[in-house]
């Protein structure tokens, strides 16, 4: 007779709960642009800064808050040089065409931006305690990847900290369309994801990087700038996003990620089926040693 062991119920289990995991909650983009939202949304640990001040440049519509992301951040703030109620949504169209089909002038251009040149701006006081500053984003756009090389359209994004530019892919290299897609063909960046349409998708964007960290070196002592830019280059058609997750825009670097509420429960559970399993296949075998053990006699 064969018993179930520890690791035979931990995959059974596993097995078991793919099959029953919690609906995913859908992707949702919220247009706000009201500055002491987007700011509260964006500050985590912030010991040795003070006096914050914000502004926004671009339409209203270009800033936002998401929640539920396909990405591994959670929910903090988006800034788009579209409309934030187009980005979310399964991705019908891509090589050259966009399924955006309520974008304003229906072309995804933002009326009333010069450019679709799109900033948060953001000033505060640092004292001499800290050094560094923090936060964790995403970068996507429809441009890719047909337009990778081409340098008449070649978005870009930028994180500009007292002026220099600190938004970097992990090979040191700027946040644009032709850095992560250098030809349409690939091969791709390592930073980048390709997202082309298909069922089940979760947003309309052809393509995004991975959960990249910004971080730069405060003036202490002093008043410091941050400026969050993502500027359309060439056209107002294909536009793109950048997601900043919240709560991320710290002192401190990124901690490593908490399994969200339904894995701890899962992890729980496989822990106690584990020790569950573990204790019956004990008491199983003491006792056949007891039946063998009284035949004998």
């Amino acid at each position: 007779m064969k018993y179930i062991t520890g690791t035979t119920a931990l995959l059974a289990f596993a097995a078991i709960t793919s099959l029953t995991t919690l609906p995913v909650k859908a992707f949702t983009l919220t247009q706000n642009s009201n500055t002491t939202t987007l700011l509260n949304s964006l500050l985590g640990n912030t010991t040795g800064l003070s006096n914050f001040s914000v502004s926004t440049t671009g339409s209203p519509e270009a800033f936002g808050l998401f929640e539920n992301d396909p990405f591994g951040l959670g929910s903090g703030i988006a800034l788009s040089t579209g409309s934030m109620a187009d980005i979310a949504g399964q991705n019908t169209e891509d090589g050259q065409r966009f399924d955006f089909a309520t974008d304003l002038s229906n072309d995804f251009d933002i009326e009333g931006t010069t450019g679709d040149d799109i900033s948060l701006n953001i000033s505060f006081d640092a004292n001499n305690s800290v050094n560094e500053l923090f936060f964790e984003y995403v970068f996507g756009s429809e441009e890719f990847a047909e337009f990778g090389g081409e340098p008449d359209f070649n978005d870009s994004f930028q994180l500009l900290l007292n002026g220099v530019n600190l938004a970097k892919l992990s090979d040191g290299s700027d946040v644009t369309i032709s850095n992560l897609v250098a030809n349409p063909a690939g091969p791709y960046h390592p930073d980048y994801i390709n997202n082309p349409a298909a069922p089940n998708t979760l947003t309309k964007l052809d393509g995004y990087t991975k959960t990249l960290t910004f971080q730069g070196l405060l003036n202490r002592s002093a008043r410091n700038t941050l400026t969050i830019n993502l500027k359309d280059s060439g056209d107002g058609l294909m536009d793109s996003v950048v997601f900043l997750k919240n709560g991320s825009l710290s002192t401190l670097p990124p901690a490593e990620s908490v399994p969200e509420p339904q894995q701890l429960f899962g992890l729980f559970a496989l822990a106690g089926i584990a020790l569950f399993s573990q204790r019956k296949h004990r008491k199983t075998l003491l006792a056949n040693k007891w039946v063998k053990a009284s035949q004998t006699n």
